[in-house]
């Protein structure tokens, strides 16, 4: 299991989409595992550096282009898995992350309203 050295901001929502990276000296593909408003956890198909920044394009479904991340920094790593903590978004990225979240969020309330009222009948 991951040491989390931090804490978390925002509710993180399953989330599987894929995406490619880009570091100092390297481009890897992978694809993430959950979304914030600040930060993702992904896998990759190469082991991440803890501490170290990589630019990071993610395809939504919403969009034919990728979601631009111009800066992020890995904060926690578990052999391909990584979180990933967003520091520079432009605003154009930053609103559509919101709108995918805020998708995210109706689907996961719907999802929780549905269970409660399957309990409430039985």
């Amino acid at each position: 299991m991951a040491n989390f050295p931090h804490t978390r901001t925002y509710v993180r929502f399953p989330f599987s989409s894929p995406l490619i990276l880009g570091g100092e000296s390297y481009v890897c593909e992978g694809a993430l595992r959950n979304l914030s408003l600040q930060g993702c956890s992904i896998i990759s198909d190469r082991p991440l550096t803890q501490g170290s920044l990589a630019r990071v394009s993610v395809l939504l479904p919403d969009h034919i282009r990728a979601l631009p991340i111009e800066m992020g920094r890995v904060i926690w790593t578990q052999g391909f898995e990584c979180g990933l903590e967003f520091i520079e978004l432009s605003v154009a990225a930053r609103l559509r992350l919101g709108r995918t979240l805020r998708a995210l969020l109706i689907d996961f309330l719907n999802v929780r309203k549905q269970r409660g009222g399957e309990r409430s009948i039985v």
